[in-house]
């Protein structure tokens, strides 16, 4: 276990919002609660979910997990409920069918130590199926996230760390129902002062499962929706382009 400095508040929080149980759920809070790393809390949102559901996390009694239950769900919602309920400096996203690597914590600390001034930490990932196997990787290197976030998102929310702040400071998440990470992004964008740092370290095994809504029509509507907002805010032709490949999304990409 690694310690820090004892300060009254925690260096980071962990922050999963969940509506249901896909069967994922208790090992996803189990690899949060083994991290190496002591200075965290992690703050659980439940919203619009069964008694049942309830009941099975509110039975973990371990002092680091901070529960919430709220009727509305939108996801975009419950993470601004956590973000704002969040003590930490740095807010640790997560999904409630993953499994976090048991360092994943400690490495964004050294990476953060290493660079005081990062804003946010993009990690990698293993992915996996359905039954835990790994299947694949995706590996995060030194990009121009700013450019690329117009034809595609750079990052993988879920192995996210970003500073509380710069959250609040952008007024938290805005878009979508399915989307509302790739609306964050494109807001960030425009701030020349963020910095972000990419590392290669896995931060979460990334589960890909029936369950997902990842490439429906829903979600690439919305993105396509950010594009448009974006272009009539302040027309351009890199806009325009962003926008069309957005639109072809929708009716080629699209499940």
């Amino acid at each position: 276990m690694v310690e820090v400095e004892a300060t009254q508040a925690p260096f980071f929080s962990v922050l999963m919002c969940c509506n249901r149980d896909d069967g994922y759920l208790h090992q996803a809070i189990e690899s949060v609660l083994a991290q190496s790393f002591s200075s965290f809390e992690f703050i659980i949102v439940l919203n619009r979910c069964s008694d049942e559901l309830y009941e099975s996390v509110a039975a973990i009694k371990d002092p680091r997990i901070l529960l919430f239950r709220t009727e509305i769900g939108q996801l975009s919602f419950n993470l601004n409920f956590g973000v704002n309920s969040a003590n930490g400096t740095y807010i640790v996203r997560f999904d409630s069918d993953d499994i976090c690597h048991v360092d994943r914590l400690v490495e964004s600390y050294k990476l953060i130590q290493k660079e005081p001034d990062t804003d946010i930490v993009a990690g990698s990932c293993r992915i996996i199926d359905a039954t835990g196997n790994v299947v694949g990787v995706r590996v995060l290197g030194d990009q121009d996230w700013r450019s690329k976030i117009a034809y595609s998102n750079p990052f993988i929310h879920p192995a996210m760390v970003i500073r509380r702040n710069l959250i609040l400071s952008a007024r938290g998440y805005l878009g979508g129902f399915q989307s509302e990470d790739y609306d964050l992004w494109i807001r960030l964008a425009k701030l020349t002062d963020v910095k972000c740092v990419f590392t290669s370290f896995p931060m979460i095994d990334y589960r890909i499962s029936d369950f997902q809504s990842k490439g429906s029509r829903q979600a690439y509507a919305e993105v396509s929706s950010y594009f448009l907002r974006e272009f009539l805010i302040d027309p351009g032709f890199k806009k325009i382009i962003s926008l069309f490949f957005s639109v072809f999304k929708v009716f080629f990409k699209s499940k």
